[in-house]
């Protein structure tokens, strides 16, 4: 017997059975609980607009308008018709469901939901996800059953569809995309990190159309900006676009959440938020291309984008060409800044399928059992910028064989230059800013100018050419503002990278 939050399973103590339950996978759980709560709040009340809007129209005051924060305003002040929370409700597929734990998880503790639908490839998966459901008392409320076929009648439509198998979501993007509801959403799971994260870059082609760099510094991001562009790309087929709202690295996978709406005008500026990586063979240098720019004489055509530099500015080396990737947010930062608000608040509303007492629909804090290591994912995700991929500090300090500057002291120095500087929530060392790289290698050649090194490199070494260019960015401030956005977020104490919750922790 296994309880996760508001949920008792029973499972059987044979090897077997071992794989329908990860403990690893708690925090994925946990975290879509929450995105998936929030999603049901942004619908009610997209949902309040389009009926008010409609109430209004057959009183001919058409010259009146409400705005989603006036609705929000009445979701908050207990005004808003309870049929657009709960008779209206949601419904959520579960396609991969295994024992089904996250399903009733999802009826248990998200409010505002009407259904959800069971699914799962494996016979005996389905088995014990019936057993599970009956053990709960929800048969009524849930469904466990196969969905149709391609020869069978057409799939119904949801709400929020959850994709989460051990291994690549791939082959089911292109179902998903066609069977989510018009701004539905999107959860994805991909755990082939070694596809996604470079080690087999073949197989990411066969399985996303999309090439790793191997021994990329930002091969986390990377994942991710190849997960989305497939997703996008899936659903631009069907002339819907996709708006992520939050793409995370957690422990051994990757996770996104999208909304996905029809929208044909979106598609065709797919080629602006499209495009490729092109990474020096020699150093850290990068610079992203998109494949698309507006021109013609009146800016509001389609062409291809023009690359320059055409080699590395750093080094004259050749670059290595990775993507297609996603080049636009990684996040919807609103609702970031909505989902820390909720854990901070520690709400402990119902355990039932009902709303809280202050109408938001939300989920029961206390059941979240990783909330303290969400609240540091969150915090992270909250503190990055847009502009794609990032450099390491240990990167940098490895191409010029140099002591490392203080993480602080080297964001001084960027913020310091006129730019803007942020980490990333997966890996500690990583610089995500706005300044281009002659700016990072400036402050870099600036750092080795005080600390100089204690070999000279070698003649034609990328070290030496480097550190042979003259500087552009003549002033170098290595001094730490005294308020900057940077500063004031790391003075909150929130572990942002903890440690593992026990020994061997990973994919089991």
């Amino acid at each position: 017997t296994i309880t996760e939050g508001s949920t008792i399973m029973k499972f059987p103590s044979d090897d077997e059975s071992a794989v329908f339950y990860n403990p690893v996978q708690v925090q994925n759980r946990d975290l879509s609980i929450l995105m998936i709560a929030l999603y049901a709040e942004r619908r009610a009340i997209r949902r309040a607009v389009q009926l008010k809007k409609k109430e209004l129209n057959k009183q001919k005051q058409t010259n009146k308008d409400i705005t989603k924060e006036e609705i929000q305003n009445q979701l908050k002040s207990g005004n808003t018709n309870s049929n657009i929370i709960n008779g209206d409700g949601i419904t959520i597929l579960d396609a991969l469901a295994a024992s089904g734990l996250r399903s009733i998880r999802y009826w248990k503790e998200i409010p505002g939901v009407k259904h959800v639908t069971i699914n799962d490839l494996e016979a005996a998966a389905v088995e014990r996800a019936k057993d599970n459901v009956r053990n709960n008392s929800l048969e009524s409320m849930l469904t466990t059953t196969p969905l149709p076929t391609k020869q069978q009648q057409q799939c119904p439509m949801w709400d929020v569809i959850d994709l989460d198998p051990y291994g690549s979501a791939a082959p089911f993007l292109d179902g998903a995309v066609q069977s989510v509801e018009n701004g539905g959403l999107l959860c994805i799971t991909c755990t082939d990190m070694a596809a996604l994260g470079g080690s087999h870059p073949e197989t990411a082609y066969g399985r996303y159309g999309s090439l790793p760099i191997q021994s990329a510094k930002y091969l986390q991001e990377l994942a991710l900006r190849i997960l989305l562009y497939t997703i996008s790309i899936s659903a631009a087929k069907y002339g819907r676009t996709i708006k992520p709202i939050l793409s995370v690295g957690m422990n051994f996978y990757v996770r996104v959440f999208v909304e996905v709406y029809n929208d044909k005008r979106g598609v065709s500026d797919l080629c602006l938020k499209m495009g490729n990586v092109y990474q020096s063979t020699q150093c850290s240098s990068f610079i992203t291309v998109p494949h698309g720019q507006k021109g013609g004489k009146n800016g509001n055509g389609y062409q291809s984008t023009r690359v320059n530099p055409s080699i590395c500015p750093e080094t004259g080396a050749q670059f290595k060409v990775g993507g297609p990737l996603w080049l636009g947010p990684l996040h919807d930062q609103s609702v970031v800044s909505v989902a820390l608000k909720r854990l901070a608040s520690g709400g402990g509303g119902s355990s039932s399928n009902t709303t809280t007492s202050s109408n938001e629909i939300s989920p029961n804090m206390n059941l979240i059992a990783t909330r303290s290591r969400l609240e540091g994912l969150l915090t992270s995700v909250s503190e990055e910028l847009d502009n794609p991929l990032y450099y390491t500090l240990p990167g940098l300090c490895l191409v010029l064989k140099c002591t490392s500057p203080p993480m602080k002291t080297f964001k001084a120095a960027i913020v310091n230059a006129g730019y803007k500087v942020s980490g990333y929530h997966k890996e500690p060392g990583a610089i995500k800013t706005d300044a281009p790289g002659h700016v990072i290698w400036d402050i870099m050649r600036a750092w080795v100018d005080k600390n100089p090194l204690k070999k000279k490199p070698a003649e034609g070494s990328a070290t030496f050419k480097i550190l042979a260019m003259e500087r552009k960015l003549t002033d170098v401030d290595f001094t730490a503002p005294k308020k900057s956005s940077w500063t004031k977020k790391g003075e909150k104490k929130i572990t942002r990278f903890p440690q593992n919750p026990e020994k061997n922790w990973g994919p089991k």
